[in-house]
């Protein structure tokens, strides 16, 4: 747990603008978008694989869905150890490294899941695997934040986070080849492919301009990088609460949809396997440019009203979806409402990295995230309990609560950062 020690704004010594364009698209910070991107894909295709075999497993190992919501609850608290170490480790020794070492973990134990032989041994699996997913999340988003261009920062943030249907999308596609060939450790076993990512990574990109920029200004002055998470708290309290709730209400909503959608089309509504995988390949491929469009409306007219404007239609359609029975009908609102609650988040998401000075911008969105993470991280447990009570349909209103807050929080609370050029020391104001 770290952070670095922090120079007043007044006391930093000169080094001239961030090395990134305010206007323009540069080779680099395309290249650092394409890669990111490429690492959000990999990361969600491994985060999938238990969304999708949850019908199966619950059949082959006589499980309840109480059971597997547990299970998918506690390896993402489990995992939260990676949602806030890895970003303080990018403050302390990089953005770069540290998004290196999460591929790495989160590559290799998604294969060492695929022995997993019942619920106990796929929860030590999943939750180690956890650990790497869930740090390398933030630590993309730091990078992107702070090499894409400020006038188009949402724009990029929103395409970050088009990895997620991509990596969906290649998950369910996959899971329809190899899941009747080779059945569902295949899947598993497939994952371990995301570490050649890592040579790429190495190869491609450089670290953050805006990370050595801050690192020399510090060295300059004789600091020096140490341990001090509760810096964020202690400098920047509000920003760090809107934050946290901002996690929660898309990660509430996400976690628990996304976690159970596919027992509710396969189980709950009779749709079947490969009908339930053929849904949500086409759900996630229209979602990769509802993030894009959400981003560049965000760019556009700004994150206090397009939010919102995803958000409560999104919520209504959440609640309509429990009361349907057609697979047509079924379809149609799932991809609307998949489109509303992928569209806005990665730009939501994306929005909390925009709050915080680089200097502690790391530990600032890895204790955020986590704080956010932990409280959502029941939703998956909590529509297990009402789906073995009850039903998913059930649990769809509480999800549809949650997502339905974001709206009053960008209207009257969040300030807007709509291409304002992000700040790098601690103190510093918003241009």
């Amino acid at each position: 747990m770290a952070t670095t020690t922090i120079a007043s704004a007044a006391g930093s010594p000169a080094l001239g603008p961030p090395l990134t364009s305010s206007e323009r698209w540069t080779s680099y910070s395309a290249l650092v978008l394409a890669i990111c991107i490429l690492g959000w894909a990999f990361d969600i295709y491994e985060a999938t694989i238990m969304q999708l075999v949850t019908p199966i497993l619950i059949k082959e190992w006589g499980i309840t869905p109480a059971t597997m919501g547990t299970v998918t609850t506690i390896s993402r608290w489990i995992g939260l150890i990676g949602t806030f170490l890895f970003p303080v480790l990018a403050d302390l020794y990089g953005r770069r490294p540290a998004l290196i070492w999460s591929i790495l973990v989160y590559a290799l134990f998604t294969g060492l899941t695929g022995f997993s032989t019942g619920w106990v041994t796929l929860l030590i699996w999943s939750s180690i695997t956890r650990i790497g997913l869930a740090g390398e999340n933030p630590v993309g988003m730091l990078m992107v934040t702070e090499t894409a261009p400020t006038k188009w920062r949402a724009t990029a943030l929103g395409g970050l986070v088009g990895g997620y249907p991509l990596g969906y999308m290649l998950c369910s596609l996959a899971a329809l080849a190899v899941v009747p060939l080779w059945g569902w450790r295949s899947l598993y076993f497939l994952g371990i492919l995301p570490a050649l990512l890592v040579l790429w990574i190495r190869i491609g990109i450089k670290e953050s301009p805006r990370y050595e920029r801050v690192t020399a200004a510090m060295l300059k002055e004789g600091l020096k990088k140490q341990l001090d998470i509760f810096a964020p708290v202690r400098k920047y309290p509000r920003e760090m609460l809107i934050a946290s709730l901002v996690y929660f209400f898309y990660l509430f909503t996400w976690i628990g949809w996304s976690a159970w959608m596919p027992f509710y089309l396969a189980n709950e509504k009779h749709l079947g396997f490969p009908a339930m995988s053929k849904f949500l390949s086409a759900w996630m491929f229209c979602a990769i440019f509802a993030y894009w469009i959400c981003g560049y409306l965000c760019d556009l007219y700004g994150r206090r009203w397009v939010i919102p404007a995803f958000a409560v239609p999104a919520a209504v359609l959440l609640v309509a979806m429990g009361h349907l029975d057609s697979a047509a009908s079924l379809f149609w609102v799932g991809l609307a409402t998949n489109f509303l609650i992928t569209g806005s988040f990665g730009t939501g998401l994306g929005y909390t990295a925009e709050l915080f000075p680089t200097q502690i911008r790391g530990t600032a969105v890895g204790a955020s995230f986590t704080f956010g993470l932990a409280a959502a991280s029941l939703a998956p447990m909590i529509m297990g309990w009402i789906a073995t009570s009850y039903s998913i349909a059930a649990g769809l209103p509480l999800l549809a609560l949650s997502f339905l807050m974001l709206a009053p929080l960008f209207i009257w609370f969040a300030p807007d950062m709509t291409r304002k050029e992000l700040t790098d020391f601690v103190g510093e104001k918003v241009a």
